[in-house]
């Protein structure tokens, strides 16, 4: 009977020599595929932060309605747009495609940010107890909104709007609505109720102390916007309200943005560029998508944090091509002796070499998809403890899978060079 099994086998295909390597590795091969993992994690993490860059750079304007945007001829990004005559927008509302031409002000100032607790301005975390300053980051981090924090004052994005145009989708659109008459009134503020929570929207209506830059104001509601890296909070005013917020007499005539929606059916693009020749000089018409990537490429390649992260992608795919040559290094360290036979029967380095660069791509695959499932727990973790949108992109899952086979295939190749100068008779030696 073991006889007939032996002569079955002889016939069966034998798995190559890397799958061998790999599956008789034992604690090795675990060791290694858990260190590639998160290697591959590092590198996912670190292509969702910078994809959360470019999410947040669109964010505010998702939250508008137009289909092409009058900017400032000085526009940089969303919080440095410049300023430009308002007349413009009646100008544009001469087009036959166009529908609405309607403002939007934006500028960054002060808030006052109340205590936590409320019944006292100091921060027991900061005080006494001999605690150091990571025990005490680490506490506020589990805290989270319920940390302590003084009485502060903090810069936040401030939105102006004519409340008789108003330029957002819902659900804002309703919000404001539903503030009715009141958000007129001198000194009244909507609160971005998902910002930070060291701005106090957790304590709105029992403070009543808010003040935004010299003036004291009342929040009589809240409006919801995610908050990017730009901004940590907002508030949104009417246009009158904005200019008293900001000591101004008036807005003289002044915008920071025309939203222009137009008929179904027309081409933005076309619109934009009709628009900008119709127009004077000091302003520019931009399609929704043209604004877009504009806003992207500033964040993404003229921010200090849209670099850190895109220098965080390169070197975590080093880290990675690190660990893969650590590991196939060991393999090969370990694997002298049978490797040094081959050689010594007639197999030549290319062998040797398809059987590494082979059980390198082994590694990768088998490192893949655990490495995918903990950057899934990783991300909503992040998005939920940090607030930030992070989204596992088909796009992300591709580079990371690309950047693992390349490097565990560099890796494979580096390691290969002592093989490659050893002499057969040498290495028993």
């Amino acid at each position: 009977m073991r006889s007939g099994v032996h002569r079955i086998a002889r016939w069966l295909p034998r798995p190559p020599l890397a799958l061998r390597n790999v599956r008789h590795g034992g604690t090795r091969t675990l060791v290694a595929v858990i260190g590639m993992a998160l290697a591959v994690v590092m590198v996912l993490l670190q292509l969702g932060f910078l994809e959360a860059v470019r999410i947040t750079a669109a964010i505010n304007y998702d939250q508008l309605d137009f289909d092409v945007a009058l900017v400032s001829t000085e526009f940089e990004h969303f919080y440095a747009p410049g300023r430009f005559p308002g007349a413009r927008l009646t100008q544009a509302q001469s087009l036959p495609e166009v529908t609405a031409a309607r403002p939007l002000f934006t500028r960054m100032n002060f808030w006052r940010c109340p205590s936590y607790p409320p019944a006292t301005g100091r921060d027991p975390a900061l005080e006494g107890g001999g605690e150091s300053s990571s025990h005490n980051a680490l506490a506020r981090w589990w805290l989270g909104a319920r940390r302590p924090r003084p009485l502060q004052r903090r810069a936040l994005l401030v939105l102006g709007i004519d409340p008789d145009r108003n330029p957002f989708h819902d659900p804002i659109r309703r919000q404001i609505a539903a503030a009715g008459s009141r958000l007129s009134e001198d000194d009244r503020v909507l609160f971005n109720d998902r910002s930070n929570p060291d701005f106090g929207w957790d304590q709105w209506p029992r403070f009543t102390g808010w003040e935004l830059g010299n003036r004291r104001v009342e929040v009589i509601g809240p409006f919801s916007l995610m908050r990017s890296f730009g901004a940590d909070a907002s508030v949104l005013c009417t246009d009158t309200n904005f200019a008293r917020a900001f000591d101004l007499p008036s807005l003289d005539g002044a915008v920071n943005f025309g939203l222009v929606t137009l008929l179904p059916g027309s081409d933005p693009e076309e619109v934009a560029a009709r628009l900008a020749r119709a127009l004077p000089p000091d302003v520019q018409a931009l399609s929704r998508r043209a604004l877009y990537r504009l806003e992207s490429d500033y964040w993404v390649g003229q921010t200090a944090t849209g670099k850190i992260f895109s220098f965080g992608v390169f070197l975590t795919m080093v880290v990675a091509a690190v660990v893969v040559y650590q590991v196939l290094s060991g393999d090969i360290r370990n694997h002298l002796p049978e490797y040094a036979t081959l050689k010594a029967i007639g197999y030549g380095d290319g062998y040797l070499a398809r059987v590494i660069q082979t059980q390198a791509g082994l590694y990768a695959v088998a490192c893949y998809l655990p490495a995918v499932l903990l950057s899934v727990i990783v991300y909503r973790a992040t998005d939920r403890l940090a607030n930030i949108p992070m989204v596992l992109t088909g796009a992300n899952l591709w580079t990371a899978l690309v950047v693992t086979v390349i490097t565990s295939q560099a890796a494979g190749a580096l390691s290969l060079r002592k093989l490659r100068l050893a002499d057969p008779a040498d290495l028993f030696r």
